[in-house]
C-alpha cells in the first residue's frame, strides 16, 4: 500500500544555509536520495552519467538487486523504460542525462506528456555554463522546447531552496515533469517572496514600491536579475524581480495572479542564457541566445554573451530611457 500510495508529506527534505554556493544538481542528489529514504518504490538512474547528474542513491544498490539502475548510453530506451514503471503503478521513476541530450529521448517525453505519466527526468548541465564541452553540449533551444510541450513541467530552480520546493509540488502532479539542473554552484537565497510560491510557476521574488520595470528570470540567472535590479537604481530605474521556476504552472494562472506579480504599469524584461522567446508572452523585451554557444570558461561564456551585470544594466538602461 506505501508503494501504490506513497507520503510524499514525510519526506525529510534537506536543508540549505543562505548564502552558500551549491549547484542545482548537488542539491538536487541530496533531494533525491531524501525522497528515496522516505519512499520505498521511489528509483531511478542515468543514462551512464550519474557522477555528472548526481543522481545516485546511496547505499541502495544497483538494479535488479538495488535502485540504481544503469541505463548505458541509451537515452530513449530509458525514458521509455522508466516510462513504462511508472505505469505500472508500484513505483516512482526518474531518469537522468544532460539537458542537451534531451533530444535523444524526445519522443519518449512526448508520450510521457501524451499519456499523463508521472516521470520525473532529470537534466543537469543547463545552459553555456557547461563551458569548456562546448556547443554541442550546451542547450540553447530546450528550454523553449519542452514548455512548449502539453502538460509537461520543466522546472529550472535559481537555487537550492528553489529545488526543494519544485519536487515538493512535482511529486504529487499526474503529469511528467523535468528538473534542469545547474553544472556551477548558485547562490542559495534567503527563502523570501514578496508574493506567491513555486506552486504557481512563478513569484514575486522582489518587490519595490515606485518599481519601472520588471525583470523576469529562472535558473543561474535569477541572481544576475536580483545584482542588475540593485545597480540600476543608480540610474534612478526602480525593478521588481520575478522568479520564474516553472514557465509551464505561470501560464495556467489567472490573470489577477500574473498582474500581481508582473505589474502592467512597468516595462517588463527577461533574461535567461538559452533562447527565451517564450516570454515574450509576458515580456517586452527578452535577453537570451541568439545563437549558438561556444567553447571556453563558463565565466568567459557569460561575459562574451552579455550575461553580466554591467552587460544587462546597460541594455536595459539603453532600451528604458530611450
Amino acid at each position: 500500500a506505501q508503494l501504490q500510495n506513497p507520503d510524499f508529506d514525510s519526506i525529510e527534505y534537506p536543508t540549505f544555509e543562505a548564502d552558500s554556493s551549491v549547484a542545482t544538481r548537488d542539491s538536487n542528489h541530496k533531494i533525491l536520495n531524501a525522497i528515496a529514504k522516505a519512499i520505498p518504490g521511489f528509483l531511478g538512474g542515468s543514462a551512464d552519467l550519474a557522477p555528472s547528474n548526481k543522481t545516485e542513491l546511496m547505499g541502495m544498490g544497483d538494479f535488479p538487486n538495488g535502485r540504481n539502475i544503469h541505463f548505458g548510453i541509451k537515452e530513449h530506451a530509458m525514458a521509455a523504460i522508466t516510462n513504462a514503471m511508472n505505469l505500472y503503478g508500484l513505483f516512482r521513476v526518474y531518469s537522468a542525462t544532460f539537458f542537451v541530450f534531451s533530444d535523444y529521448l524526445k519522443p519518449s517525453a512526448r508520450i510521457a506528456a501524451l499519456a499523463g505519466i508521472p516521470q520525473h527526468f532529470v537534466w543537469t548541465h543547463d545552459s553555456i555554463g557547461v563551458g569548456e564541452d562546448g556547443p554541442t553540449h550546451q542547450p540553447i533551444e530546450h528550454l523553449s522546447q519542452f514548455r512548449a510541450l502539453p502538460n509537461f513541467y520543466t522546472f529550472r530552480p535559481a537555487d537550492a531552496t528553489e529545488n526543494v520546493d519544485s519536487w515538493k509540488v512535482a511529486l504529487k502532479m499526474k503529469a511528467p515533469t523535468a528538473f534542469v539542473c545547474s553544472r556551477q554552484g548558485l547562490r542559495v537565497l534567503k527563502d523570501e517572496k514578496a508574493y506567491g510560491s513555486v506552486a504557481n510557476g512563478a513569484y514575486l521574488l522582489k518587490q519595490r514600491e515606485n518599481a519601472n520595470i520588471t525583470i523576469m528570470a529562472s535558473g543561474s540567472e535569477l541572481m544576475l536579475a536580483l545584482q542588475t535590479a540593485c545597480s540600476l537604481e543608480d540610474e534612478g530605474i526602480i525593478a521588481n524581480v520575478v522568479s520564474v521556476p516553472c514557465f509551464d504552472l505561470l501560464l495556467e494562472q489567472d490573470a489577477a495572479y500574473i498582474e500581481k506579480i508582473i505589474d502592467k504599469n512597468t516595462r517588463v524584461y527577461a533574461v535567461e542564457a538559452a533562447r527565451g522567446l517564450e516570454y515574450y508572452r509576458f515580456a517586452d523585451v527578452v535577453f537570451g541566445m541568439d545563437t549558438f554557444g561556444a567553447s571556453g570558461p563558463a565565466n568567459d561564456l557569460f561575459k562574451e554573451f552579455g550575461f553580466t551585470i554591467d552587460t544587462l544594466k546597460a541594455k536595459i538602461v539603453a532600451d528604458f530611457k530611450k
